[in-house]
């Protein structure tokens, strides 16, 4: 009997923030911007939490050489449409001096869903990550692997981290973003589970409990995604430089 090795595709998805050009403070995404970044980029670009924010994922991907040329491609592309209202998108985790407290949420359902639900804990959440997704077709090892890539995700960390900063002053972390972040709750490492099907029972009892409406609320550093037959590791800040992204994504 011969054993086949698995193939692994792979996506990215990165968050930026909005700045405007000449102050470099934040600036809410104008609606006619996003329109013009949905109408070139379709679904590979979305708003986030707050309205200051975009996000861009590339396609799935057979190869890093693949996914580069797309990240080229999207952060050549909102930059230049956000160069037509004087902004420009900041690839950092954190903003070296706005304030929280001064952002407005998204006029979305979701995001007003977490605004109700987590109040000023969610109102807090001014950070950006980086976002790998890898295509792993066979449940099991999916659940197989969450249980072994914890391990690398202090390494992946310490290799990411782009936000020092937070309102103004040097919290003396290299990345404040996950001390942030960690105030949400279903955050974190994720459990040891022995199967998929014990993954699946797990969020099926949180939801049954009221706790969560669906498994896109457990926000581990890594997780199996409820969207996608992909294990989604959370844990990098998003990095300023391209290359380094990149970098991250093919250690992953």
């Amino acid at each position: 009997m011969t054993l086949q090795t698995p193939t692994f595709t792979l996506g990215i998805e990165e968050e930026y923030l909005l700045v405007d050009r000449k102050t470099r403070d934040l600036v809410a995404a104008p609606d006619a911007l996003m329109d013009e970044c949905k109408k070139v980029l379709k679904s590979r670009v979305s708003p986030e939490f707050l309205q200051c924010q975009i996000e861009v994922g590339t396609g799935v991907c057979k190869t890093i050489p693949q996914a580069r040329a797309e990240l080229v491609e999207l952060r050549k592309t909102i930059s230049g449409i956000a160069d037509g209202y004087g902004l420009a998108p900041l690839a950092v985790a954190t903003h070296p001096f706005a304030d929280w407290q001064h952002q407005s949420f998204t006029n979305k359902q979701r995001y007003e869903e977490l605004a109700r639900d987590l109040a000023g804990v969610a109102r807090r959440m001014l950070i950006c990550g980086m976002h790998v997704h890898v295509g792993i077709e066979d449940e099991d090892l999916r659940i197989d692997l969450l249980g072994q890539m914890p391990y690398f995700l202090p390494h992946l960390l310490a290799l990411s981290a782009s936000s020092p900063f937070w309102q103004g002053r040097d919290t003396g972390l290299a990345s404040y973003r996950l001390s942030v972040f960690d105030n949400l709750p279903r955050t974190g490492l994720p459990p040891v589970f022995n199967s998929y099907g014990e993954y699946t029972r797990a969020v099926d009892r949180l939801i049954q409990s009221g706790l969560i409406e669906d498994a896109t609320k457990i926000w581990w550093d890594l997780r199996p995604s409820a969207r996608f037959p992909t294990l989604e590791t959370r844990i990098c800040d998003v990095t300023p430089r391209l290359d380094d992204t990149v970098a991250m994504a093919a250690l992953v």
